[in-house]
């Protein structure tokens, strides 16, 4: 699910459905925190709240459960790949630090 869509769903639901869901994420951020396994915790929590939620309280909650679940998982390991080296033709490898040292990674745009 794309970013649009998400928003689209947030912006339809009325105040007393924003407070649910406010509510309801907080205890699924709250239960997370105590488990390390988020995506399962999240998806398990909205499980549990069964027909009580209005069609729109499930999509927009359906939506963070989908992003959250779509990234990387704690103690997966990212995809290999080769990057160019700044200022040179020579290329670096992710997994040539593998148990060397830790790797932070940054994606964006310095211009």
């Amino acid at each position: 699910m794309q970013k649009a869509e998400r928003d689209h769903i947030m912006n339809r639901l009325n105040q007393a459905e924003r407070d649910d869901f406010r509510r309801i994420i907080q205890a699924m951020r709250t239960r997370a925190t105590a488990s390390s396994g988020r995506g399962a915790i999240a998806r398990q929590g909205l499980e549990s709240q069964g027909g009580a939620l209005s069609p729109r309280l499930r999509a927009a909650l359906e939506a963070v459960v989908a992003r959250d679940e779509m990234g990387p998982q704690v103690g997966a390991y990212p995809s290999d790949f080769c990057l160019k080296r700044l200022g040179s033709d020579a290329q670096v490898r992710l997994s040539s630090f593998q148990g060397k040292w830790p790797v932070a990674l940054v994606f964006g745009s310095y211009t």
